[in-house]
């Protein structure tokens, strides 16, 4: 037999029926909340990009052939290994919801000597083979944005650029003192991967071209002082650089470190000197850089 339930009783099943279906329908943000920063992934390799570190370096510099437009006939060559260090600096960091900003400097110097083989004051090709003092000074400086490729590995496109100094003298009453300079810029990549934790395995390369290059040379005789000096441009021309380290982390901050970097220029031939007729051939130059070293990380 049915019963009427009183109408107040009906009226509080209702409302808690009520309350417990509004309780399981989802609940919109607020608008706010969407403008979060992203998730930024890194890990090994955003630490090893966040160091400072000093190497040991060995450079191959191998200069030349100078060569004359329109004369099969090479004039000289400069080669040797010459030992210097470097120190470079890098950060990656997040500017607001930009992920992985990478900013690097780096300075590098090497001193010693090469063996010059080649002409000099009229001497044929081959005929002169001698000890040149030489010193290298560059700068390189790198701008970009990494992007995650997946949870080990990094993608960072960057614009580059440089100077380049290299002081080359040539002892004894005929010799000379000469100073080449240039700038570069250009554009490139560095891959890395971290296989293992704590490695971090970098390859890179950029592609550029030298901007103001000129060579510098006394025409007092031996090379010094450096009295009475011309100055020869060289134009622009492009350039190269490829490269490879490896990095390993000791701990929450050492960091150990080797590399090897392949740099390619040239340098065009010179306008004739008003002063004395002569001229600055072109030429080619490469170094091949290794190098050993510790950095410190945050």
């Amino acid at each position: 037999m049915k019963k009427l339930l009183p109408s107040s009783v009906l009226v509080v099943v209702l409302a808690a029926s009520g309350q417990a279906y509004s309780a399981d329908l989802p609940v919109t943000a607020p608008a706010y909340a969407y403008n979060v920063a992203p998730r930024c992934y890194g890990g090994d390799i955003v630490r090893a990009n966040n160091q400072v570190s000093a190497d040991f370096v060995e450079s191959n510099i191998n200069y030349g052939p100078e060569f004359l437009t329109g004369a099969g006939a090479p004039l000289d060559t400069e080669k040797g290994w010459v030992p210097g260090f470097s120190v470079t600096g890098s950060l990656m960091n997040n500017i607001g919801s930009l992920c992985n900003v990478y900013l690097m400097g780096r300075f590098t110097l090497v001193d010693g000597n090469t063996t010059y083989v080649g002409s000099l004051q009229g001497n044929p090709f081959g005929s002169l083979v001698q000890s040149d003092g030489a010193q290298v000074n560059n700068t390189d400086f790198r701008l970009g944005k990494g992007f995650s490729m997946g949870p080990n590995w990094m993608l960072t496109p960057y614009v580059g650029g440089g100077t380049n100094w290299w002081d080359r003298f040539l002892p004894g009453p005929s010799g000379y003192d000469e100073k080449y300079t240039h700038a570069y810029v250009g554009g490139g990549a560095l891959l890395q991967v971290s296989p293992a934790p704590r490695w971090v395995l970098s390859v890179d390369g950029l592609v550029g071209t030298t901007v103001d290059s000129a060579m510098t040379t006394s025409a007092t005789a031996g090379g010094f002082p450096f009295l009475f000096p011309q100055t020869y441009t060289l134009g622009s021309k492009m350039m190269y650089m490829v490269g490879g380290s490896i990095d390993y982390a000791f701990d929450r901050h050492w960091h150990a470190n080797v590399g090897v970097e392949y740099t390619h220029f040239a340098y065009g031939q010179s306008p004739v000197s008003p002063i004395d007729g002569s001229l600055e051939p072109n030429s080619t130059t490469s170094y091949l850089m290794l190098s050993v070293g510790a950095g410190f990380g945050w």
